[in-house]
This record gives C-alpha cells, structure tokens and sequence, in this order.
C-alpha cells in the first residue's frame, strides 16, 4: 500500500528526469546541424540520406518527447519512444567500441572522431540509466503534477451513499457510470495521443527542412589555391597521388607530419608524387577557442599568397614557437590570432599579403570552405585524422613504410615522373621544402 502511495511521486521523478535530459540533448544538437551529421556519419552503420534524416530530425524528436514528458502528455507513449531511441543509442555504442571506433559519442551536441582516449563505458551505463527511467514510466506511467493527472479528476466518479451501493439498482448505475467515464477517458486519450502525432510528425518535418537549410554552406567566396574537392595541390601530376586529410589540432597529424612530410617534399620536387592537403575542423568540440577551425582558416587564407607561404605556414603550425610546441594540447586553447600572425610573418609574405592575411583570418573568411572540406571528407566516410589516400584507396597503417610501400606501388603503375629532381614544380619554390623558423 505504502509503494502505490509513493510509485506516482517516483514517477514525476523518472518523468521530469528524463524529460530535461532529452531537452537537454537537443538542445545541443539544434546548435550545429552540419556538425551533429557528420557525427552520426562516424559511426558508419546508416546510407548518407538516413544519416541526414537522423542528423536533422533527431534533436526534434528529442525536444518534442523532452517537452511531452516534462508537462505531463502522453507518458506511456512518450516513454516507449524514449526506451526505443535509447536501445538504438545502445546499439550504436556497442558496434562503435567492438569496431574499436575512436569516437565521442555526440550524446549531447558535438562528436565523431576524438584523439583522446576514448571509453564507452560511462556513455553506456549512462544509456542504460536513463532507459531504466523509461522502463518504469512504461510500466508506471501515472504521475504527479502532471496534465494527464488533471485530466483524470475529470473521469472521476463518486460512488454514492452506502445504503444506494447496498441495492443492485445502485450498484449496477454506479458501474454503469464508472464504465461510461473510462470509455470516454480511452477516447480522450487516443484522440489526444493521435492529434500529438501528427503534430510531431509535422514539426519533425519542419525541424528537418529547418536545419537542412541552416546546414547549407555559402561558398560565394572564392579561395585561391584551394578547391573543396582537392584541397591544397604541391606538385605537378603524377603516378601517385597523396591526399592528407588533416586537422592542425590532431597530435597524430603532427606525428604524421615529422615522419613523412619531408620525404614527400623530395618525391613531389622528383615528380613522384602529388600532395593535396585537406585542413579539417572536426576537433572543435575539444578546443575552447575553436582552434580547428581557425588554424584551417588561417591555412586557406595564407594560400592566397601562393602554394609555397602555405607550406612555410604549415610547416610552422606543427611547428614550435619560443621553443613551445604550437599545436595545443588536446582540451586546451589553440594559439591565438596574433600568433598566427607571427607564424604567417614567417612565411615571408609581402606587407600586401600580410595585411590580406590579417584581414582573412579576422573576418573568418573562409570558415564556408573549411566547413566544406570538412563535410565533403564525411561523406566520403573520412570522420577521423589524419587520413591518407594513395591514388584514392586509404592508407590502413600510417607509418612511414606502409606510405611509401602504396607510393611505389602506384608510382609503377603510373606513367614515369615528367620532371627531373631539379625542374621547377608547381607551386614550389626554393625554399618550399623547409619552412623559416619564426622569431619571438
């Protein structure tokens, strides 16, 4: 008697719980659509147009069952479908560790690929808490301080006198009108529950056109140098053709670039290889001051300048200033504006450019094409950095030896080089293999 006389209280408890944890979650996904996509693309278990739909559609559905909890609506209904969503967020975590995927599980906004060390462990017991929340709620879906409690006052019916429930007279109309009042609650309730629905059928469906819309990316400003496709090009064509995918926030990308940069430079001047260099922003989530995005901006806006300033610049991006290295540590703020100043000042640039360059990376110019490059690479299924693709197949081991081995592999495939090691290569110069060190 006592555990029905609470089990409604615990119920507002589960409810309210659950209801702020799903408006909670859309919140934070509603934020960045683009963002929240390329983080269901990382799991690879949807077609590109269902990652779409779950990209932009997922937080409505959230805040519409966070809503629908929170006032008390359709409960039982309301805790099937969270119980639902939240055995599919499951399943996703499961696969997503058995894969060894390194991922942040963009429960609550941003995810995808993380440099960190990645454990699903608390974002699976996590899961687990909140659909045992729900699975009460299914099964004890009557609660307080609710709207579906109003309503029942209304299919109350007051039994009448004790000497009027001793007759059969008396008794048959009370049952009569108890079983009037229940039918007309079973009705309420499934016009009620239908109408809500379709409503949340029509404002998911908004919701999708909403953040597809706010996804699109404005690409009216051209970038020297720079196309979505191909990124950065240094060198002439070739037999191999080298894409490196790379985020100037990733640790493993700076690994990457002492081992294999230099040896690269030499093949292309050699006219061995073709390097398109692809600046990604998928590690903003772990940046307090964006530092994805504004390096990779920064990168693109000192192209214009010409191939070689940009290799000089990236070369001093995974570089060091005043003996400190300048990529940050994973969760700490990147460099800031006027030390990209300082990096591009070492590339040598003329006051023209270097003024050009300061006025880019103030207006955040090419924030559209690095958004681009970004989301481009996602479809592609690149959601983690760095990535290399050898004549477009991915490199499976990023040592220095397996590289090479896929570089000779195409390189005897292919035609011969076209140029000796001391011909002129496009978008080189005499000083592109080496990057100036920057002064304090």
């Amino acid at each position: 008697m006592t555990s029905q006389r609470f089990r409604p209280w615990l119920g507002t408890v589960a409810r309210l719980v659950l209801g702020v944890v799903w408006v909670w979650s859309s919140f934070a996904k509603l934020k960045s659509p683009r963002t929240f996509v390329q983080a269901v693309r990382a799991y690879d278990m949807t077609p590109e147009w269902l990652s779409k739909g779950i990209g932009y559609g997922l937080p409505t559905v959230e805040l519409a069952i966070g809503v629908l909890l929170i006032l008390g609506v359709a409960v039982r209904v309301s805790a099937v479908a969270s119980a639902v969503l939240l055995v599919v967020f499951l399943i996703g975590l499961g696969q997503a560790a058995a894969r060894g995927l390194q991922l942040s599980c963009g429960c609550f906004g941003a995810g995808g690929a993380t440099t960190g060390q990645t454990t699903y462990t608390l974002d699976i017991l996590r899961d687990i808490g909140v659909l045992a929340l729900a699975v009460y709620l299914v099964r004890w879906p009557l609660t307080r301080l609710s709207v579906e409690e109003f309503l029942a006052r209304n299919d109350h019916v007051e039994p009448p006198s004790a000497k009027r429930m001793r007759t059969e007279q008396g008794r048959r109309k009370y049952e009569q009108q108890v079983a009037a009042a229940r039918a007309q609650a079973r009705s309420r309730n499934r016009y009620l529950e239908g109408a809500l629905a379709l409503v949340i059928v029509l404002i998911v469906g908004i919701g999708i056109g909403v953040q597809a819309g706010r996804a699109k990316i404005d690409l009216s400003i051209p970038a020297d140098n720079v196309s979505v496709t191909n990124g950065i090009v240094y060198g002439a064509p070739a037999a191999a053709t080298v894409d490196v995918y790379e985020d100037f926030a990733c640790p493993r990308c700076l690994d990457f670039e002492k081992q294999s940069l230099n040896q690269l430079d030499k093949q292309v001047k050699a006219n061995l290889v073709q390097l398109r260099f692809h600046p990604m922003s998928i590690l903003d989530g772990a940046s307090p001051n964006q530092y994805s995005t504004r390096s990779a901006n920064a990168a693109i806006c000192i192209s214009s300048a010409g191939v070689p300033a940009f290799l000089a610049f990236h070369k001093s991006l995974f570089g060091t200033f005043r003996g400190k290295q300048v990529q940050p540590r994973e969760g700490t703020s990147g460099p800031s504006d006027s030390l990209l100043v300082k990096l591009a000042q070492a590339a040598k640039l003329t006051p023209t450019q270097l003024t050009s360059f300061e006025q880019c990376l103030a207006a955040k110019t090419f924030y559209p094409i690095v958004q681009a490059i970004t989301d481009t690479a996602s479809k592609k299924g690149i959601n983690a950095t760095p990535t290399i693709l050898v004549d477009g197949a991915k490199l499976g081991a990023l040592d220095a030896a397996s590289l090479q081995k896929a570089i000779q592999a195409a390189d005897a495939k292919g035609p011969k080089p076209s140029l000796s090691p001391s011909s002129s290569v496009p978008g080189s110069s005499t000083s592109s293999s080496t990057a100036p060190t920057p002064s304090g």
